[in-house]
């Protein structure tokens, strides 16, 4: 190593005593710093030489490791006869890609074939001419017969080339490569579909959606940052009804405008950020636009494949990609085509007295359509088996002397053939008789598989609240909204059903706020796997209710002092429990 260095050193002050420089070919242009390099050295690392001319021309420098040698003499040459005189000189190569300047050995020095299928060499020569990145030093052969290109030089130079080629090459087959076709869908929708659920837009996806999200993650991401702000579920749950009419009795329909703020508070004390934006929830409620998004999460252009559009005329899915690509959608737009079950959803909202539920006793841990399984708190007791499946605790009578079967009391547990549903509705209809238990809604509904059931049974009234420059309607709900969503899960030859069940109690109270009504809300949100054929019972909710009343003779109940002798005052107290009773059912396969 140390000969190599030496005969390194006596080569560089060779060529410089005789003047003496090797032909150079014309390489990409290098904006020099400097027109004239003066540098002087004794002895000094070679890699060390390189740094410093780089930082004297502000240019980065990346030198290999393997690049050895020292330098000893004087200069006073331009940087490209420089640079030239020190690679002949010590074997290495230098390369400029406009940013960097690379400087290898030539053992380094690297050769592949590029093949082109779709552009022809004349482009790639075109394109890499107008890069700049062509260089004489290393020339390419192209063979335009067999669409081939063969590229030698330093590795930033082959990598270079060799992306240069693969974008051209893959811009050429899309643009001549492509492919449209359609898929028609059966059962799956193509383009997303906004419901209104209590009041609130919520946007289910539809099968282009699904795709774009696989092939175009970022878009489909970007998309649904913005679908938050317009079209989601708001979490606030205010939302806008249509505006009342200004003072000239025009209808409003310009953006929200904020109140003025004195001159000089703004950004001060309790008028901080007044002169801002309003919050997500008021701007979403009013219908201001969505903030300006991000330049990168812009939608993916046309020219980026696959493109994927919904055709809602004919439900159809329409993509074009390059034909090599096309089969892979088939299969994967089956898959998701698919026939959804139908459900059938029965529920049973039942008020009953609490002195009633705990004569009846039963507390339903286990049932389905073939045994029932109950524990109870009743009043009479049966120890022993009569062996029958029915077993009879004998007969307890209700108000008004209308008998009910009895349950068992505590720890017993019983069998009972038939449905559990049917035998606690036929037990709560007995029970109707004597006001101890009402129905207050039977609604039944069918869905299909993994889509959302909606029963609401509301009252709905309008608060007008005025603005800076109009005035807005709010609604405001109350009563009962039952939401179940029900998923099929079939496992080892058995069918169950998971619920969804979220549900939503509100009621009118007799307490007011700046004169409005104060709404009493009570929510239950659970998720259950039921058995087919069983049903879910949902209790827990206590309302209790004073009515208060006045009977008596006409015109005699009103004498002072004597007419409470002729009038009587009834006052009546009742704690009644909620039930949710819901039966899903599978009705097509």
């Amino acid at each position: 190593m140390n000969w190599a260095r030496r005969l390194g050193t006596v080569a560089l002050a060779a060529a410089l005593a005789f003047g003496a420089t090797a032909p150079v070919a014309e390489a990409a242009a290098v904006r020099w710093k400097s027109s004239i390099v003066d540098y002087e050295a004794q002895g000094k690392d070679i890699k060390d030489v390189l740094r410093d001319f780089g930082a004297s021309q502000s240019i980065p420098t990346r030198i290999a490791a393997d690049v050895s040698g020292t330098v000893s003499g004087k200069f006073h040459l331009p940087p490209r006869r420089f640079l030239d005189t020190l690679a002949s000189s010590f074997g290495f190569v230098w390369y400029y890609d406009g940013e960097v300047l690379d400087i290898t050995t030539a053992a380094e020095l690297q050769s592949t074939l590029v093949k082109l299928d779709s552009a022809d060499t004349g482009a790639l020569r075109d394109a890499l001419d107008r890069l700049r990145i062509s260089d004489e030093r290393f020339p390419i052969v192209y063979d335009s017969a067999q669409g081939t290109a063969l590229v030698s030089g330093p590795p930033r130079y082959v990598q270079m080339v060799t992306n240069v080629a693969s974008r051209l090459d893959n811009n050429a087959a899309h643009r001549s490569g492509t492919q449209v076709r359609v898929f028609p869908l059966y059962h799956a929708w193509a383009h997303d579909r906004t419901v209104p659920i209590d009041g609130q837009q919520v946007t289910l996806q539809g099968v282009v959606a699904v795709l774009n999200g696989i092939y175009h993650p970022r878009t489909a991401k970007a998309v649904d940052k913005r679908g938050d702000g317009e079209g989601g579920r708001a979490a606030s749950g205010v939302r806008r009804n249509t505006p009342i009419n200004d003072v000239n009795g025009n209808a409003y329909n310009g953006p929200y405008i904020p109140p003025p703020v004195p001159s000089g508070a703004a950004g001060k004390g309790m008028f901080a950020g007044l002169t801002g934006q309003p919050s997500p929830a008021v701007a979403a409620a009013v219908g201001e636009p969505p903030p300006p998004q991000n330049a990168s999460t812009a939608p993916a252009s046309d020219d980026q494949l696959p493109v994927i559009v919904a055709d809602q005329r004919t439900n159809s899915v329409v993509i074009r990609d390059t034909a090599d690509r096309m089969d892979q959608y088939g299969k994967l737009i089956e898959r998701l085509d698919v026939k959804p079950q139908l459900i059938e959803i029965e529920a049973h909202i039942i008020e009953i007295d609490d002195d009633a539920l705990h004569q009846l006793g039963v507390d339903w841990t286990a049932h389905n359509s073939h045994i029932d399984v109950q524990t109870g708190t009743g009043t009479l007791a049966q120890s022993t088996y009569n062996g029958t499946l029915s077993q009879n605790f004998g007969q307890t009578t209700l108000p008004g002397n209308v008998l009910a079967a009895a349950t068992p009391v505590g720890a017993s547990v019983a069998a009972v053939l038939g449905d559990a549903g049917r035998y606690l509705m036929a037990r709560i209809s007995a029970l109707q008789q004597t006001k101890a238990a009402k129905i207050d809604a039977s609604p039944k509904v069918v869905t299909l598989n993994n889509i959302e059931a909606v029963m609401d049974n509301q009252t709905q009234f309008f608060v007008p609240v005025s603005g800076y420059t109009s005035g807005d309607l709010y609604s405001v709900s109350t009563g009962i909204s039952l939401r179940v969503l029900p998923m099929v899960v079939e496992e080892d030859g058995r069918t169950r059903i998971k619920l969804d069940v979220a549900i939503q109690d509100g009621q009118l109270t007799d307490q007011t706020v700046s004169n409005l009504p104060v709404i009493q809300n009570s929510t239950i949100n659970t998720q259950a796997f039921i058995e087919e054929g069983q049903a879910l019972l949902i209790a827990g909710y206590r309302a209790d209710s004073a009515t208060m009343g006045v009977s008596g003779v006409p015109g005699l109940s009103k004498i002072p002092l004597i007419g409470a002798l002729f009038r009587t005052d009834s006052r009546q107290k009742s704690h009644m429990e909620r039930l949710f009773l819901l039966s899903p059912r599978v009705i097509s396969p």
